[in-house]
């Protein structure tokens, strides 16, 4: 794992966590600051944490799971915010307490003791955060998201909402499929490297286009004035044992979750 700068990476350290019936793994550089929690869950013993179709895993061990990982974080559950995803380029600023969620792909906040949840099997999870303004924000970043810039209007709307230069953000990209394991169409693949501007998110040499979500976020980050940008090298299609595959399981795939919350 490392941290990624234009001029050189310095190697970082993700840390793996038991909390016993949660698995997962934590960022390093926001264990540092004590106004934020967060987690990438992983799929240890069907964890699973969103209710979606087709699955084989039922409705009502959910919310049990959802209650189980906050009590373990010493979080708050009845406060849980969970995005309805659409895979858009929708940012939420969530201003206060509610449990009327609009349809949305990332959310901005500053309240504290109000934990979110953004749930996901391949798709790129993000967790981005701006200490000096106490500012959160997670984002769902799939291919159409990615396609829109999804990463980069959230750290839009962090700076025109609560006036926070890019340079004072931190990201954390999670755990997401991996290059060798995501072949997309064509037009996929042009939409994706039209929206980073570079085709070096590609990798042409097989039958189809191979793209890189993870580097795509992370080169929009950079584009936007992002600097302390933080990358895992996991894989969830390769690490199917740890991590939930939509590709490599459909409907035995349940969906792991990065939650944060600031306290």
């Amino acid at each position: 794992m490392f941290f990624f700068n234009k001029k050189e990476p310095v190697r970082e350290i993700w840390e793996e966590v038991n909390l016993g019936q949660v698995k997962g793994w934590q960022c390093t550089p926001f264990l540092k600051s004590p106004n934020v929690k967060h987690l990438f869950t992983g799929k240890s013993g069907d964890f699973n944490l969103a209710k979606h179709r087709p699955t084989v895993f039922p409705d009502k061990g959910v919310d049990k799971n959802r209650e189980t990982l906050c009590k373990l974080l010493s979080i708050n559950y009845e406060n849980l915010v969970v995005l309805p995803l659409t895979h858009s380029d929708t940012v939420l600023d969530l201003k206060y307490d509610t449990k009327e969620i609009l349809p949305s792909d990332a959310v901005i906040t500053t309240l504290t003791n109000i934990p979110l949840l953004v749930t996901y099997a391949d798709c790129v999870p993000i967790l981005l955060y701006a200490e000096d303004k106490k500012v959160l924000g997670i984002v769902h970043a799939g291919w159409k998201g990615t396609a829109a810039n999804i990463v980069e209007k959230t750290v839009l709307a962090m700076s025109e909402n609560y006036q926070v230069r890019p340079s004072q953000i931190t990201a954390a990209i999670g755990p997401a499929i991996g290059q060798k394991n995501y072949e997309v169409d064509e037009d996929v693949a042009k939409k994706l490297s039209d929206a980073c501007e570079s085709d070096e998110i590609l990798d042409r040499l097989g039958k189809k286009p191979k793209a890189d979500l993870k580097l795509a976020n992370k080169l929009q980050l950079e584009k936007c004035g992002v600097m302390k940008i933080y990358v895992t090298e996991l894989d969830t299609a390769s690490n199917h044992a740890k991590l939930y595959s939509h590709r490599i399981q459909p409907t035995r795939g349940g969906r792991q979750g990065l939650i944060a919350c600031l306290v």
